[in-house]
């Protein structure tokens, strides 16, 4: 009897689990990036991801004193 390890469809639909999980992981950090560099470049009109620290501090600063906080 063999063991259900050695299963050719039970290897398969275990690895179709492991890559529909690290497809939603990606899909998912997209999905932040855009809204965060789209957010950023409505604000500063610059990218999140050129910008240093400073500008960045700078832009949430913006942020804060358009919501008025």
């Amino acid at each position: 009897m063999s063991e259900p390890d050695s299963d050719p469809i039970t290897r398969f639909n275990n690895i179709l689990k492991v890559v529909a999980v690290l497809a939603l992981v990606l899909m998912s950090y997209n999905l932040w990036s855009f809204f965060n560099s789209s957010r950023y470049q409505a604000l500063c009109n610059a990218s999140y991801w050129e910008m240093n620290k400073s500008q960045l501090d700078s832009c949430l600063d913006q942020k804060r004193a358009l919501e008025g906080k």
